[in-house]
């Protein structure tokens, strides 16, 4: 029920961040097509991409959320990282159509109209984008929500990137129009940074990469009095939801009921004593196994 409910808040500040955004996108699209500004023109697709990126995200949560059933034994919270792939991806996109726009104008130069009215769009916009991200990423840590965290980073890069435009702004004020064009190829560049940002950390996930240092679940485990030794210990999934599996040695002449039951006692102090772990699974061998290996 805790992790439904984390859910629903995590869609909830996606969906008010989806508004945003499109406000922003469409602010800096307008303004840029009027005023003839490549940069402002990128940094709006910039910022329509973090919308897109809001509704792959919304999705992904939407799938995520539910329990799990025959096909899918062992829940669907992977959806919520495969939809990070899928942003990853959008940026790439976006970086693509920018830097071919930036070509384009390099070897075919438009002047751009500059009016005090796009500085006050870019401000305004870059105030939003602030607020935004100090605001997404604060909830995405207290919600150990890695689609809310990887949809901060890439609204962060549009921080940078409004920067660079009002720059660019500026310079071509001041009569260097080539730098509309260089500063379009920065943001480009950006983009995919943030896009490797986000792609990275998802693959991980997917690919099962260990969340937890073994040596602090063995230092854990060994304090337990009737654990002879603890080894072959296994943990993935992603930092709200860890699994954790591995084999305890316990005195053979134990009873199975009394070894069953400290193998739960083993489970619940891990998910205590170790935030964001969700499920362990305790093997539990006669402790000359462990010798014989050893010996073998």
């Amino acid at each position: 029920m805790a992790e439904k409910s984390n859910y629903k808040q995590v869609r909830n500040v996606l969906g008010g961040i989806l508004v945003l955004n499109i406000l922003v996108a469409l602010a800096k699209v307008i303004f840029g097509k009027i005023t003839n500004t490549s940069s402002m023109i990128a940094d709006g697709y910039h910022s329509f991409s973090d919308g897109s990126s809001n509704v792959v995200g919304l999705i992904g949560i939407w799938i995520a959320a539910r329990p799990a059933d025959e096909s899918h034994p062992y829940g669907h919270q992977k959806f919520e990282t495969l939809s990070t792939i899928v942003i990853s991806l959008l940026l790439f996109f976006v970086s693509y159509n920018i830097l071919s726009d930036a070509y384009y104008r390099f070897k075919n130069p438009i002047t751009p109209e500059i009016s005090i009215y796009s500085f006050i769009v870019m401000i305004a916009t870059l105030g939003v984008n602030l607020w935004v991200t100090t605001y997404e990423a604060k909830r995405g840590r207290e919600l150990k929500s890695s689609i809310l965290l990887s949809d901060a980073m890439h609204t962060r890069s549009d921080i940078y990137v409004s920067i660079s435009v009002i720059v660019s702004l500026i310079a071509i004020r001041l009569g260097f129009v080539i730098i509309d064009t260089i500063i379009a190829g920065i943001i480009a560049i950006l983009i995919i940074k943030a896009g490797l940002e986000i792609l990275i950390p998802g693959i991980n996930i997917l690919s099962d990469a260990s969340m937890i240092d073994s040596d602090n679940i063995y230092n854990l485990v060994i304090k337990v009095p009737q654990v002879q030794y603890c080894h072959k210990i296994r943990t993935r999934g992603k930092e709200n939801y860890i699994m954790v599996d591995l084999h305890v040695g316990l005195d053979k002449a134990f009873t199975l009921e009394y070894s069953h039951k400290l193998a739960h006692e083993i489970e619940d102090m891990l998910k205590e004593e170790l935030e964001g772990v969700k499920e362990v699974i305790v093997h539990v061998e006669p402790a000359d196994v462990f010798n014989k290996e050893k010996d073998e």
